[in-house]
Formats: structure tokens, C-alpha cells, sequence
């Protein structure tokens, strides 16, 4: 952005000297040469077509600028989003390495959430069977494929514990993200979803 703009002003400075340039030749007209003339404007032209080529970038350098902030603005919002959520979200590479937690993930797992990244989520997963085949239905099948299956998850320094493990693949991003909540809220949720059904 400095380099257009250093060349922005030097391209009105030179079409400054070029008027100047032009008034001089003006004034001596009897004794200047068809070919001076001419190339005075050539030239003239020509820093009239870099002038507003120059500020056409400028134009497109600001609406990217924008865009950008844009985006960077959305990206903290989803971020502030995935923090605020109560259930441990992970997101995964297709590999099953952990790429980012949100904080509830990193209360579930013992480990402060800068330190997930780069981990293989297995680390904290006993049932290590039962997350591969979850991983290769995400990764194989077509459209947005979905998982559940129980597992037993091996927070750092305490103890086991059952959870149920919901994977999703993401359609427009390369990443898998998966929920973990416990057994008993799980179902109790199924509970209270037949209770409701039956009510009507």
C-alpha cells in the first residue's frame, strides 16, 4: 500500500513538471522542434493514463482492505462464538489431528487450549477403534455425513470418563468438528424428546 502510494504521488508530480514542461515549450512555440512537440504529448498522455490506472488501483487496494476486514471480523465473531458454546467442540484434519478447542474442550480434556493444537485427538481417546471408524465414515462417505457412537475419554491427569462423541464433516472447510457431551445428558435429552412426542 506505501508503494502505490509513493507512486501515486510521483505520477501527479511528474504530470505537474509535464504542465510546466508544456508552458515553457509555449512560450518559445517559434523555435521548438515538430518532434519535441509531439513527445511532450506522448508523454502528457500517457501520465494521464498511469494517473488514473494509479487511482483504479487504489480503488480495488481499498475495496480488498475492506473485504479483508471484513472477513477478519466474521472469523472473531465465529471464534467468540466457539468459546461461548457449553459443549467441548474440537475441530480435526481428516487425520484426526486436533487443529483447535474451544474452551469447554480444554476444561474437558485438562489441557490449556493453545496446547491442543498439533495433538492427535486419540491421545484423549481410549476407545481408538471406535474413533478411526467414526473418522473414515466422516472422511468417505458423500454430502455432510454425521457420527455418534460412545466412547470413553482420557482427560489429562484425571479420570475416564463415558461421553458420546457427535462428528461432523464440514461442507466448506477441510476440517471435522466434534462435540463431546456426557452419556447420562445425552440421554437424558432422548428421554425428555420421547416424553414430548408422547405428550402430543
Amino acid at each position: 500500500m506505501g508503494t502505490l502510494h509513493n507512486l501515486t504521488i510521483r505520477t501527479a508530480t511528474a504530470v505537474g513538471r509535464l504542465a510546466e514542461l508544456q508552458r515553457r515549450a509555449d512560450r518559445v512555440a517559434d523555435k521548438q522542434s515538430p518532434i519535441a512537440k509531439s513527445a511532450i504529448v506522448e508523454l502528457g498522455t500517457a501520465l494521464e493514463e498511469l494517473q488514473v490506472a494509479n487511482e483504479a488501483l487504489q480503488t480495488q487496494v481499498d475495496e480488498l482492505t475492506s473485504i479483508r476486514l471484513t472477513i477478519e471480523n466474521a472469523q472473531r465473531a465465529m471464534d467468540e462464538f466457539a468459546q461461548a458454546v457449553p459443549i467441548a467442540a474440537i475441530w480435526t484434519d481428516r487425520a484426526g489431528i486436533i487443529k483447535k478447542g474451544n474452551d469447554a474442550a480444554s476444561q474437558l480434556l485438562n489441557i490449556g487450549k493453545h496446547h491442543l493444537q498439533g495433538k492427535p485427538m486419540m491421545l484423549f481417546i481410549s476407545d481408538r477403534v471406535a474413533l478411526f471408524a467414526a473418522l473414515r465414515s466422516l472422511c468417505e462417505a458423500e454430502g455432510v455425513p454425521e457420527v455418534d457412537v460412545d466412547i470413553t475419554v482420557r482427560p489429562r491427569e484425571r479420570r475416564p470418563r463415558k461421553m458420546k462423541l457427535c462428528g461432523r464433516r464440514l461442507q466448506f472447510d477441510a476440517h471435522c468438528v466434534w462435540f463431546l457431551h456426557d452419556v447420562a445428558s445425552s440421554a437424558e435429552e432422548s428421554h425428555d424428546m420421547q416424553d414430548s412426542h408422547g405428550a402430543t
